[in-house]
């Protein structure tokens, strides 16, 4: 049975009407596609700059760390090694030579002290000292500081080879372990302090131990006294990928691990 003109335009009509509703579907696919790319797009902006924001942020809290443990130093160890020094100076009797001849060069060697302690808080100061001296130099200084103080017994140790990380994981890592140590010096009543970098194959494990009063963990964390401490050390491990891991109980210190990939 041949097939009429009407019935050609019919089914012309029919696969014309089908391609633009294909086409109009297509394109309704497209731009939710692209919208939901915009918003995905607007999400990572947003992400970025909260992350950029982060890491300025702990910028800025290792120097004013920096700077009050600066201020401590001065006051605990130079100010007493010049006020020795003006002592010195002011019970000098030029009369007696050879006394004198003593008391300068005694005076002499605690001014090269107090010019040490200058020199070493100078190189201390250095903004980029991560970015030159990498992790272990900054957190070797930072033990280093502790130590002239006397106030504890801390020691770094490092395990396995040393693996540079990037820039950002490194001020983290850092910034991480001054707010474990701070809230050592507050709360925790210590007297050791171990920091411990362990490089295996695949990832860096950084731990803080002290053997200080502890705490129960369920009740610091949900209490009125949340640590902001702890949050914000596991707020900026999850920045990195990093695992955080904090063990305490009353009496028998604190353990602070973290674990990051390379």
């Amino acid at each position: 049975m041949p097939v009429t003109r009407t019935e050609v335009i019919l089914i012309l009509s029919l696969l014309i009407f089908f391609i633009l509703v294909m086409v109009s579907f297509i394109i309704i696919i497209l731009f939710f596609i692209q919208k939901k790319q915009k918003g995905f797009t607007s999400d990572l902006r947003e992400a970025k700059a909260n992350y950029d924001k982060e890491l300025y942020k702990a910028q800025l809290e290792i120097q004013e760390q920096t700077f009050q443990e600066i201020s401590r130093e001065i006051h605990d160890n130079v100010g007493q090694i010049l006020s020795l020094a003006k002592l010195g100076l002011g019970t000098l009797d030029l009369e007696r030579k050879e006394e004198a001849k003593e008391s300068i060069v005694e005076i002499s060697d605690i001014l090269e002290k107090a010019l040490e302690d200058l020199r070493h808080m100078s190189r201390t100061m250095n903004a980029e000292i991560i970015k030159k001296g990498g992790l272990k130099k900054s957190i070797e200084m930072q033990v280093g500081f502790m130590q002239r103080g006397g106030r504890f017994n801390i020691h770094l140790n490092m395990n396995g080879e040393y693996v540079s990380l990037t820039e950002t994981k490194e001020i983290i890592l850092f910034r991480i372990v001054q707010e474990a140590v701070n809230n050592i010096i507050r709360h925790a009543t210590a007297t050791d302090i171990c920091i411990s970098l362990c490089y295996s194959r695949d990832f860096l494990k950084l731990m803080i131990q002290d053997n200080g009063k502890g705490f129960n963990l369920n009740d610091q964390i949900s209490g009125p006294n949340h640590v902001s401490g702890i949050y914000n050390m596991q707020h900026r491990a999850k920045l990195i990928e990093a695992e955080f891991e904090i063990e305490s109980q009353p009496g028998n210190g604190t353990r602070i691990t973290v674990t990051t990939p390379y």
